[in-house]
């Protein structure tokens, strides 16, 4: 029987460090079936270390033993065929479950294949193979300010996915002043989803932002707050915008990764003689901080008035 969590599983798919969590609450059982192991993980060309969550599926319901299990698992990288024997790490929850994540102290190569094997005790094994995503140039072009402010955005090199982009706007606005005259800032910073609002181009991804649209947003929520002292207005300290670069076969159904759908048997399976997923990519991430008349077109402050 393979123990399996919704909550272990939609953690692995949303961590932007791409490492797995443990196993939890809601127990997901696969019956009668002569299939190994289930492997879950992801390859990351940005980590010095590799980690594969390994489930055992066996006859019975049970916790586990803390030992680690009596299984070898090699990975080889099919363009130099260099040669890796992972360890087991064995964790042991607070409810006495046993889980086991094995690792290996290596860095992947961007647009390498890797075969991964783990062969049990009597010679049953599981494989999958995973290609590494190609590296990537993250960049803001010119602004166009002919009739609002808008700013393109590129991940170049032509990536197979992005998988939870996102913009961040870090601001600030004035609340009061302090017995000496100097002015009180309330800092937040907003969030906003991109996954819908980038575009697979010829040699990369593009995305549009406008400013003014997201200054309008910001001034919206910010005269809800009764301490706000519009007459100052709001100053913008930076954007950011943050991706995972993902491999070919990470693509959920539908394209939403919707952990009521991964958690069942099968979905984005590309394990042979087994079950799970072995995915590649690593998160993607530049922080800018705009040219002051660029911020000012779009009604936002570029700096802060300090005492």
């Amino acid at each position: 029987m393979l123990l399996l969590t919704r909550r272990g599983i939609a953690t692995f798919f949303l961590l932007v460090a791409l490492l797995l969590a443990g196993c939890e609450e809601d127990v997901v059982a696969i019956l009668g079936t002569d299939q190994p192991y289930t492997l879950w993980g992801v390859l990351n060309p940005l980590a010095d270390t590799q980690f594969v969550r390994v489930f055992p599926i066996e006859g019975t319901l049970n916790p586990g033993t803390p030992e680690p299990l009596n299984a070898q698992f090699v990975s080889t990288d099919l363009e130099t065929g260099e040669e890796h024997l992972w360890r087991d790490s064995v964790i042991v929850d607070d409810r006495g479950l046993v889980g086991h994540v094995f690792y290996a102290p290596f860095q992947v190569e961007y647009m390498h294949t890797y075969h991964l094997r783990i062969t049990g005790q009597e010679e049953q094994s599981s494989s999958a193979e995973v290609e590494v995503p190609v590296r990537t140039t993250l960049t803001l072009g010119e602004p166009d300010t002919t009739q609002s402010v808008l700013l393109p955005g590129y991940v170049l090199n032509n990536p197979p996915h992005l998988v939870r982009s996102e913009l961040t706007f870090r601001v600030a606005y004035n609340t009061g002043f302090t017995d000496g005259g100097c002015p009180i800032y309330n800092f937040g910073q907003f969030i906003v989803p991109y996954d819908d609002r980038i575009r697979p181009r010829e040699d990369g991804w593009w995305f549009i932002v406008n400013l003014r649209e997201v200054h309008n947003f910001v001034e919206t929520v910010a005269l809800e707050d009764p301490s706000y002292l519009p007459q100052y207005g709001i100053t913008l300290g930076s954007i950011r915008f943050d991706t995972i670069v993902a491999n070919e076969g990470w693509d959920p159904p539908g394209g939403i990764f919707d952990p009521n759908v991964l958690v069942q048997p099968g979905t984005m399976r590309n394990v042979e003689n087994g079950f799970g997923f072995v995915g590649a990519g690593y998160r993607l991430s530049r922080t800018w901080t705009l040219l002051e008349r660029v911020v000012e077109l779009s009604g936002f402050r570029a700096d802060y008035e300090m005492c």
